[in-house]
């Protein structure tokens, strides 16, 4: 059996956080174009990533914010993914829909969707489906959704189920005790049957010593957890591999000045990206690379019915590995601070 790795790219802008943190919009933190950079940073770099070993990911798209940001800009940031040929699905921050409440003197509105009654979750569902199909996204294979922060709650399941979405991927145990709020008896380290005829397929975690958890993200782990992570999952017969980026993951912002301020390559980060690429392309016999709204299109039409995978948990972090991330993490925050970065793109 193949265990398919999930490559998700949370693609987002950012509300107000502060009055140093301002709104930032579709040139920062999707595209990542900086003044100092002859070539952007953000979603072409991942894109161009990707294609050094033909690798097609799904890039979960925030919604709402256009409602800010504006639809115009959302469709060229999705016509650029499609006709790279990658799987574009749904995500939301409901608080972007006014990215700039502090200006304006409002209260923050809750970010996770979770927070909200099944009525105003379905409407908002259906109202992201309808943004992402203006913006050229075919109807058709809108199947999937991430909420932002992974804030969903079990009566986000029925909603999805009104939207006509049947695969979610929020359930993460890293976030339990922060914004993910489902839970199921059913909830395996793999794809699982969820509730209302949604199927969830779970942010994959390894537990480390203490017993905490710890996600798959590029910035989060290191190239050789990630490798011991895939080795262990495909040892333990689990189906589904789900590992999570962002759209501003591969780059440094320094903010100087305020403002946009100015990026750099973040370079462990393009280096995870790219050995996660190479091991699983190099590994065919054990690895194949799929895409969320593939997988929910073969559950849509009958072509794949989803085998139980084992419960959680079911994966350990190696004492060896999580020392090296300390090191590489330590290297990334000096990076960071010197604002200095070697030439890989």
């Amino acid at each position: 059996m193949k265990t398919r790795v999930y490559l998700t790219i949370d693609t987002e802008c950012a509300e107000e956080r502060g009055a140093s943190d301002p709104v930032l919009g579709w040139d920062v933190r999707v595209w990542g174009r900086f003044g100092n950079q002859q070539r952007a940073l953000g979603i072409e770099l991942i894109m161009d990533e990707l294609a050094r070993t033909n690798t097609r990911a799904t890039f979960f798209t925030e919604a709402l914010g256009s409602a800010y940001f504006g639809e115009a800009e959302l469709a060229k940031v999705c016509g650029a993914m499609l006709a790279r040929g990658h799987d574009v699905q749904l995500h939301t921050h409901p608080r972007q829909a006014r990215a700039n409440y502090r200006s304006l003197g409002l209260p923050p509105a809750s970010d996770d969707i979770g927070d909200y009654d099944l009525a105003t979750q379905t409407a908002m569902l259906q109202e992201g489906v309808a943004i992402l199909t203006r913006c050229g996204v075919p109807a058709a294979s809108l199947r999937a959704f991430r909420a932002g922060n992974y804030g969903a709650s079990n009566t986000t399941w029925a909603a999805m189920q009104r939207a006509g979405l049947i695969v979610s991927s929020n359930y993460n145990p890293c976030y339990f005790e922060k914004n993910c709020k489902t839970r199921s008896d059913r909830a395996s380290a793999g794809l699982f049957q969820a509730e209302h005829g949604v199927w969830e397929l779970p942010i994959t975690t390894f537990v480390e010593r203490g017993g905490g958890h710890r996600h798959a993200q590029i910035t989060a782990i290191s190239a050789g957890e990630t490798r011991a992570l895939l080795d262990d999952a495909h040892a333990a017969g689990i189906a589904e591999v789900t590992i999570v980026t962002h759209s501003f993951e591969l780059y440094h912002h320094d903010r100087v000045g305020g403002g946009a301020g100015y990026g750099r390559p973040n370079t462990l980060n393009i280096l995870r990206l790219r050995a996660l690429c190479r091991y699983v392309a190099d590994h065919p016999e054990r690895f194949t690379f799929d895409t969320v709204g593939a997988l929910a299109q073969r559950i849509a039409t009958g072509q794949e019915t989803p085998p139980p995978s084992p419960g959680l948990p079911v994966v350990h972090g190696h004492d060896r590995h999580k020392l090296r991330r300390l090191v590489e993490q330590t290297f990334k925050r000096l990076e960071a601070r010197a604002r200095w970065s070697p030439t890989l793109v």
